[in-house]
């Protein structure tokens, strides 16, 4: 007899990362661990993913930037929450880029989530279709706002992370110059110490929300 329906497949353990680009696997919902990712260490955590899709509020047919995409990830858990959403990736380090591409594969329908390969402190490319939402995950500068946001249409979102001190009076100046919401939190995950057990706190991060209203 078959396994009974509704019962979830196990995951493949032929590749070291998850092919699961439709979906049936890992579901929808934003936080994927970052074991089914390709990446180099640096990689937005998926605590800290959660908190950012819900500022961006992916919506179906809607495209997303994500400005200094390094692994993709935010890029890839856009896409996943419905097969219509797009996402296109910039990235300085070609390694990174690389990185990006292989979980766009691995994690995306074909078509949803393209890399660049782009240096942002040059501004960004010509020729990119507007977004419907943007991230800066790293490298946020406020011209690099300043250039973003008059691309989004009414409505849009801009949400702008940061775990440096820079970062921090960056969005401080943002939030008091345009407005919209700021927040800073942390997450620390359960570790060992020696035979017990404590909390490991991970960098602090401040997060902007900014959306256009005209």
């Amino acid at each position: 007899a078959g396994p009974a329906r509704g019962r979830a497949r196990a995951l493949p353990s032929a590749s070291p990362l998850t092919q699961d680009p439709d979906t049936s696997l890992l579901g929808r919902t934003p936080g994927l661990a970052e074991e089914h990712f390709a990446h180099d260490g640096l990689i937005t955590k998926h605590a800290v993913r959660a908190v950012a899709l819900a500022a961006l509020r992916p919506m179906p047919g809607q495209l997303l930037w994500d400005l200094g995409t390094g692994a993709g990830s935010i890029a890839v858990e856009w896409c996943r929450t419905d097969p219509t959403c797009r996402a296109i990736g910039l990235e300085r380090k070609a390694e990174r880029a690389a990185n990006a591409r292989t979980n766009a594969s691995e994690l995306t329908l074909p078509g949803q989530f393209d890399v660049i390969d782009a240096d942002l402190a040059k501004g960004l490319p010509e020729g990119l279709p507007d977004p419907d939402a943007v991230f800066i995950g790293g490298g946020a500068t406020k011209a690099l706002v300043n250039q973003c946001r008059p691309r989004l249409p009414i409505g849009g979102r801009l949400v702008v992370h940061g775990v440096t001190m820079e970062a921090e009076m960056l969005v401080e100046t943002l939030h008091c110059d345009l407005g919209g919401d700021l927040i800073r939190f942390g997450v620390e995950t359960a570790d060992v110490i020696g035979r017990l057990h404590g909390w490991k706190p991970a960098r602090t991060v401040v997060a902007w929300t900014w959306q256009r209203t005209e």
